[in-house]
């Protein structure tokens, strides 16, 4: 989450929208008082990220002080497989990071015991690891902070009606930080991307960049689980 006092504004960051990417290229607007990685917040009391949800971020003082905010989206397909290798991939970088107490390291170590287990009893398949996953895995925000796959419309909705000001997609990321910056009075020069990985060339037919990675089962389970997200953002449903 960035948040800029002086420009009056506040970015909301959803798991695997590109917001390592928004980051780097506002972070010198930068003046959250609140740590990216996990510590605890004594507002919220409990251990959180810089993956606030809306909901979370109503509840600091900076909810209260009107500032314009914003939020980017990115289909459920994509943000599923992503979040299935950011799975991975937290578990080797955060291990040896350093907490800001032993307690929060003892929590986040056993939340991504949790995540391997899980990953190890799917054979680190997507497939079958998604197969695996549980509703309350998706739904419940609190339980696993290392867990980054809970609806979009967490950061932008609540109760069905859209709260942020601006909702960008990662599907048209240049054009609509462009936009933002453009709402924010503000100029970016930096065109850095980061936590950005390449996957393979899928066929020219699919309207999604990881769709072809997955089953149909896959596919109709991410329908369900992520229904509100295909209906609130516009996105198409696959069969």
């Amino acid at each position: 989450m960035i948040i800029s006092y002086t420009r009056n504004f506040a970015i909301l960051a959803p798991w695997k929208t590109a917001s390592s990417t928004i980051w780097v290229r506002l972070s010198s607007f930068n003046e959250s008082p609140y740590s990216r990685f996990h510590d605890f917040n004594p507002f919220l009391n409990r251990v959180v990220n810089q993956h606030l949800t809306y909901a979370d971020f109503m509840a600091l003082p900076e909810g209260r002080l009107g500032l314009f905010t914003a939020a980017f989206v990115r289909n459920p397909y994509d943000r599923v497989y992503s979040g299935f290798r950011q799975l991975q991939k937290d578990i080797d970088l955060q291990r040896d990071s350093p907490y800001p107490q032993p307690w929060i390291k003892t929590l986040i170590l056993k939340q991504l015991a949790e995540n391997f287990a899980s990953l190890c009893q799917a054979n680190f398949d997507f497939d079958e690891w998604l197969a695996r996953v549980d509703e309350h895995q998706i739904f419940e925000v609190g339980r696993n902070s290392n867990f980054p796959l809970h609806p979009a419309h967490y950061w932008t909705h609540a109760n069905g009606r859209q709260m942020v000001d601006f909702v960008g997609r990662v599907e048209n990321f240049e054009e609509d930080l462009r936009g933002l910056c453009a709402r924010l009075n503000i100029e970016v020069s930096s065109t850095e991307n980061d936590n950005v990985h390449t996957l393979q060339q899928q066929p020219v037919e699919v309207p999604y960049r990881s769709a072809h990675l997955m089953n149909p089962r896959s596919v109709a389970r991410i329908n369900e689980l992520f229904r509100d997200d295909f209906e609130l953002f516009g996105y198409e449903r696959l069969k």
